[in-house]
């Protein structure tokens, strides 16, 4: 009989199975004239602030001597440590990879290695015109039968693009068109809230908990379109850092009310780099520092605390000329987790696909963003995953110190798991 936490980490490989067989063809949506940008796509200083969840559970048992949340939180940070401490090394390496899958569902080889892997954490990627009377049925569907069958009704990750404009993977009828991010910061507050309200509660009804948006870089209007991967696509809120805060801080209330994990990227901003790191390698910012107002939309999300945070693949001058921003521990470690006080899930960009990374082994990616300070590293295709996976568990078996930052990973992630149930 596996245990529960075994059960836990094989949840969502019985998700990536069900959603093969709920796919729909593409619908070869005309793409701009430049590879429209993908965080996860082939193609294209304060105290810690309490991180709220998208569908917080009651509290039960709580100690006289404790609030009702300090108690709460104790209690998922034990929880947690009791599952993890209940999985093998390469348990615990698994339960951190996000593997991509296309959106119009895996191959039964993709799932069989996965499934063997035990990889729990899916990312619907591409480009799919699936309609909303078929997929949101059958992968809620697939959810509640999920819930259902996992005790302690721990959800199953499953992320997908879905910023506006040119970035949303799910394009069919009954998803909400979003126009750029661009235009959507000229709406008005209520109509920013409500718009991207309806486009989160769509997703939810799909069976997606995990958006990978909003964009919280702020591209100077002096730089313009002229910024390849966000400012050539519109993908900004606003010119200036107040003006995307704003946005940002609103986007994320609209999907967190939905039930849907917001994450804002690309920390600590590509807003004014020339070239794309999806497309490019030796892509370097020399602006951003540890006091630039770029980070002002970063900060204001983890003040706000209903957020995870994405960190960009770049490399950035004047925060550590040796190593780009995934394998930086003066970024992730230093600055945002010290500095900026951010306790929360650190997700990677694109990790397998990405150019800017590509000198790296695609193995040693995943252990140097783990030994950097970041929490999930996500790959777009799902064999490179699972090298990942591997390459993890190997790195915590030979180094103790290694290990003990896995362990904390793995029980960050599901302490945010049994937080949102």
């Amino acid at each position: 009989m596996m245990t529960r936490a075994m059960q836990i980490m094989s949840a969502g490989i019985l998700m990536t199975a069900m959603l093969a067989s709920c796919s729909a063809p593409n619908a070869g949506e005309p793409a701009p004239s430049t590879p429209a940008p993908s965080d996860s796509s082939p193609s294209g200083t304060s105290a810690p602030a309490q991180r709220d969840s998208p569908s917080p559970s009651s509290t039960a048992g709580v100690e006289e001597s404790s609030t009702p949340s300090q108690s709460k939180e104790r209690s998922l940070r034990q929880q947690a440590e009791e599952l993890v401490d209940e999985l093998s090394a390469s348990e615990q390496a698994a339960s951190l990879v996000m593997a991509g899958v296309p959106a119009t569902g895996a191959s039964a080889a993709e799932i069989s290695a996965m499934k063997k892997q035990g990889i729990s954490n899916v990312f619907l990627r591409g480009r799919s015109q699936l309609a909303v009377k078929q997929t949101a049925a059958q992968v809620r569907k697939i959810t509640q039968d999920l819930e259902s069958s996992i005790p302690g009704q721990l959800p199953v990750w499953v992320a997908t693009d879905q910023e506006g404009g040119f970035v949303r993977v799910l394009q069919g009828a009954g998803f909400a068109e979003l126009p750029t991010a661009l235009k959507q910061g000229q709406w008005s507050t209520s109509k920013l809230e409500r718009e991207v309200g309806t486009a989160g509660k769509q997703l939810a009804e799909a069976g997606i908990n995990v958006n990978l948006a909003p964009v919280a870089d702020v591209v100077p209007s002096s730089i313009g379109t002229s910024n390849a991967p966000i400012g050539y696509f519109g993908r900004e809120y606003a010119h200036d850092a107040a003006g995307v805060s704003k946005a940002v801080v609103m986007v994320n209330e609209a999907l967190h009310a939905q039930g849907v994990q917001p994450v804002v990227k690309h920390f600590p901003g590509l807003g004014r780099v020339a070239e794309n790191t999806d497309t490019n390698t030796g892509v370097t910012d020399t602006k951003i520092g540890a006091g630039s107002s770029d980070l002002q939309p970063f900060e204001q999300a983890i003040e706000q605390g209903k957020s995870w945070v994405m960190v960009s693949n770049a490399r950035y001058a004047r925060l550590d000329t040796k190593n780009d921003a995934p394998f930086s521990s003066k970024i992730i470690t230093g600055l945002l987790r010290g500095q900026m006080g951010y306790d929360g899930i650190v997700i990677s960009d694109d990790l397998c696909e990405a150019k800017q990374v590509g000198h790296v082994p695609v193995g040693e990616r995943a252990v140097k963003f783990i030994a950097a300070g970041g929490t999930v590293p996500l790959c777009v295709n799902s064999a490179p995953a699972i090298t990942m996976a591997k390459a993890l568990a190997a790195e915590a078996k030979s180094d103790s110190k290694f290990a003990g930052k896995v362990r904390e990973a793995a029980v960050l992630v599901l302490e945010e798991k049994l937080r949102s149930q």
